[in-house]
């Protein structure tokens, strides 16, 4: 499935509740876009460590499953250079993934487009979820992390909630609406208004003709499944999505457009964890 999730570095605004001297903040380029991390140390004098560290696993990620990389696992595997059994586990387990969602979502995901393995659609959430774990091993408990519009949110900015708002699509203002976090949180969107026509329907290997402006999926745990969801429910069948939702207990809010009106709605779970 072709990346739908571009437009979400612009989509999601990080707002900080106050400012304090110990945050840190690295940033930097990756997978075709950018990254940035917010953080609070326990030893302030660590941060060149932090980032050889995130950069040393964000390369890492990209080793396996970027299929722009001539020599990453999924391109060897889409050119039939290795077997599928030659693929580590780590990559195994994220497949697994992908068709788990392909089969909960009644064929709206699919990351494997003619024949070639495509984790286009949730390696930078996977990637999320793998830095995070990094600056966990590391006594970093307060942080946020973005990589492409992906976000996960631990712990607290300076003793107050982290904040993230969601792009207002008929572009018409900036902001549509501002959330605040009540836990630890990763979140993802996907959309179609900046770039008409690049999300495609797995079924139909065509535009996705769908009444949604963006969805943005919220999950306790895994940015991985908030970024595969995202994706899933906006390709899905017009006036299908709310239901596939409930569906599958997923923490969702919608901006979509009916009767000329741009209408919003979400899961009854989405206000059980912002407000």
């Amino acid at each position: 499935m072709p990346k739908v999730l571009f437009f979400f570095f612009f989509s999601l605004f990080i707002s900080s509740c106050s400012e304090n001297s110990k945050q840190q903040i690295l940033q930097g380029e990756i997978y075709g876009t950018t990254w940035q991390i917010k953080y609070f140390p326990k030893d302030e004098g660590n941060s060149d460590f932090i980032q050889s560290i995130v950069i040393n696993e964000l390369n890492r990620i990209d080793n396996l499953f970027s299929h722009y990389k001539d020599d990453s696992i999924t391109s060897l595997l889409n050119n039939n250079q290795i077997a599928y059994k030659e693929t580590s586990e780590e990559w195994k387990n994220l497949d697994q993934i992908g068709w788990t969602v392909h089969k909960d979502s009644n064929g709206s995901f699919n990351h494997k487009i003619k024949g070639n393995y495509d984790f286009n659609s949730f390696a930078k959430g996977y990637a999320v979820d793998k830095v995070s774990d990094v600056l966990k091993a590391n006594n970093i408990s307060n942080f946020m992390i973005e990589i492409g519009g992906e976000l996960r949110f631990e712990g607290h900015n300076n003793s107050q909630s982290w904040t993230f708002a969601i792009e207002d699509p008929s572009l018409i203002k900036t902001i549509h609406k501002k959330f605040y976090s009540l836990s630890n949180l990763s979140i993802a969107s996907s959309g179609n208004y900046r770039n008409p026509g690049h999300i495609l329907n797995p079924l139909t290997s065509k535009p996705s003709q769908t009444n949604i402006l963006s969805v943005t999926v919220i999950d306790k745990n895994s940015t991985t499944l908030a970024d595969a969801w995202a994706t899933a429910l906006y390709a899905s069948p017009k006036n299908e999505w709310l239901n596939l939702a409930k569906q599958n207990n997923l923490n969702a809010y919608f901006i979509y457009e009916e009767d000329e009106e741009i209408k919003n709605i979400s899961t009854s779970s989405w206000y059980e964890l912002v407000e």
